[in-house]
């Protein structure tokens, strides 16, 4: 199964994911950061903070960037589920 690192970029760093995820393939490791990045921006609500994570990068074994979910694919995705 291939392993993939979710890193999590703010208004001023990179915070980088030393361990990675084991994950059936990309598709998985997105919805594993939506949820993820959800779960940040509802952290910082809950903490009066104004939420600094802009997006996730997800990366493979080798360091490359496959895919990036953004702080608005966060709200849009909470929006479609609020309309349900």
């Amino acid at each position: 199964m291939p392993r993939f690192f979710l890193h999590v970029r703010t208004d001023e760093d990179l915070i980088s994911d030393p361990e990675g995820s084991e994950l059936p393939d990309l598709i998985s490791a997105q919805n594993e950061a939506l949820v993820g990045l959800r779960q940040l921006v509802a952290d910082s609500i809950r903490g009066s903070r104004i939420p600094v994570v802009q997006q996730i990068e997800i990366a493979d074994e080798v360091g490359q960037i496959l895919a990036t979910v953004r702080f608005q694919d966060a709200l849009q995705s909470l929006e479609a589920d609020y309309r349900r």
